[in-house]
């Protein structure tokens, strides 16, 4: 088992117990989503495909996002802005312009914090909103992750997954990172995806809180096996291909 350094991502590098001491590079910007400044939320969910997935960002000038338990009601946490990688907060949208007090704009959104499923109402004038049509689907038991773009089926990738003593966690997620290790030939391979949620059974690891990620790997036969300590490992080749389409936000259905 391996810690991503300062990402928090407990996850499985193969063999015994091991922390990497490789950290990550600068996080990296991914493909920018559509952004919508200038139109009003509600203009835009009026003729919302399905498959679109809206994503809030932390302004810049925003030091941390306060998370409501309904709009206008009371604070329920403070996610920081940015994160503890100097990046913006991310968040994906579950509801799109829900009015508030004063005919103020909100927003609710999924929460990259514990427990997993979390969500809560974020005020639209602390947030950025952007948009893209592309949904991740991970099948434990196929070991596939399938990429779809505006509701179709457009790429099907092997994946290695958590095994039974640390398995991968059910749920929706996004993805709220993007990182490319400093030791590409490590554990992580070439890039890793943060998520939103969280491992079921490692609440603690190497000073993590046992966030879930997506990465690729220095032992691709291990890919399509029940292996890791609980995140997706994907061939090199294949996550190199979702850093050059995806923005972050996307999000992620994990499914038995």
């Amino acid at each position: 088992v391996a810690a991503l350094l300062l990402a928090g991502v407990a996850c499985g590098g193969g063999g015994d117990a091991e922390e990497d001491d490789a950290e990550p590079r600068a996080p990296l910007v991914a493909p920018p989503a559509d952004s919508v400044d200038g139109i009003s939320a509600g203009a835009v969910a009026a003729g919302v495909p399905t498959w679109r997935s809206y994503v809030a960002t932390g302004r810049e000038e925003v030091g941390g996002i306060e998370v409501f338990d309904s709009p206008g009601g009371e604070v329920q946490a403070t996610v920081p802005n940015p994160g503890e990688l100097g990046v913006p907060s991310v968040f994906l949208v579950r509801k799109l312009d829900v009015s508030g007090p004063d005919d103020a704009t909100w927003h609710e959104v999924w929460l990259p914090i514990r427990p997993n499923g979390s969500h809560g109402y974020v005020r639209g004038e602390d947030v950025n909103l952007s948009y893209h049509d592309y949904r991740l689907r991970v099948s434990l038991s196929e070991h596939r992750l399938r990429l779809y773009t505006a509701g179709v089926l457009t790429e099907t990738y092997p994946v290695g997954v958590g095994d039974d003593r640390t398995p991968t966690p059910g749920g929706t997620f996004y993805t709220k990172e993007l990182l490319e290790p400093t030791n590409r030939g490590g554990p992580y391979g070439s890039y890793a995806y943060g998520l939103s949620g969280f491992s079921n059974t490692l609440t603690e690891f190497a000073g993590s809180d046992g966030v879930v990620g997506i990465h690729g790997t220095d032992e691709p036969a291990t890919v399509g096996q029940d292996v890791s300590a609980g995140c997706i490992r994907m061939r090199n080749d294949d996550i190199e291909d979702l850093v050059r389409r995806l923005p972050v936000g996307v999000p992620v259905d994990i499914i038995a």
